[in-house]
């Protein structure tokens, strides 16, 4: 399997997570609600394992737009969300948190490595 398809598999993943929580949270599961709620869990949970599969596929070189930081606000978010599913206390805290995490990570990326510091050192 390629990246790119993991890549397609992990977005239809995460959308169909998006709509079951959409569906808990306006509150029309249509009398299906512990289907959707597990439907939640399982594409949530596998879109994350498989948007962080993926970069195992990719060459190195192009390892330079993998945030960790985000995926780590990712996986704080699905767990503030089940939290919240969960009525756990403190979920609204955790939710904010990983959506922190997720907003940092769009303006640092502190594991990438910088053009200077790449051991492109020549021989004397």
């Amino acid at each position: 399997m390629t990246a790119k398809q993991l890549k397609s598999i992990a977005n239809t993943s995460y959308i169909l997570g998006i709509v079951c929580a959409l569906m808990i949270y306006t509150q029309h599961t249509f009398g299906y609600f512990y289907v959707i709620r597990t439907g939640f869990y399982v594409f949530g949970g596998l879109g994350l394992i498989l948007s962080l599969l993926q970069f195992r596929f990719l060459p190195e070189n192009q390892w330079g737009d993998f945030n960790l930081l985000f995926w780590i606000g990712s996986a704080v978010i699905f767990i503030g969300f089940a939290f919240q599913n969960l009525h756990i206390k403190y979920a609204s805290l955790v939710l904010i948190l990983g959506l922190a995490v997720t907003g940092i990570s769009y303006f640092i990326n502190p594991f990438k490595r910088r053009k200077d510091e790449e051991n492109d050192i020549l021989d004397n």
